[in-house]
C-alpha cells in the first residue's frame, strides 16, 4: 500500500482553513442560541438564502440575550450579511 505524502499548507490555505472553522463554530453556536429562544434554524438554508438570514438575524438582534446578540454580530461581520 502506497502512503500519501503530506502537503505543508500554504499561508493563505492554513487562513482560509482557519476562517471556515471559525465560521463553522459561530453557526453552531448561534444555532443553539436560538433554539433556546425556541427557533429551529435550518443553516443549510440560512448559508445560502440571505434573506432566510437576515430574519433570523434580526430576530437575534432583538433579543434580550447579550450572547445571542454578540454572536449575530459576528456570523453577520464573517458573512457580510447585509439584507434586513
Amino acid at each position: 500500500m502506497q502512503s500519501q505524502i503530506e502537503r505543508p499548507l500554504l499561508v493563505n490555505e492554513e487562513v482560509r482553513v482557519v476562517d471556515e472553522r471559525s465560521l463553522l463554530l459561530e453557526e453552531v453556536n448561534f444555532k443553539w442560541l436560538m433554539a433556546g429562544m425556541k427557533c429551529w434554524i435550518d443553516m443549510s438554508r440560512f448559508r445560502s438564502d440571505p434573506s432566510y438570514a437576515a430574519r433570523y438575524l434580526k430576530l437575534a438582534e432583538e433579543s434580550d440575550s447579550l450572547e445571542l446578540r454578540k454572536c449575530a454580530a459576528a456570523l453577520e461581520a464573517k458573512n457580510g450579511i447585509t439584507e434586513k
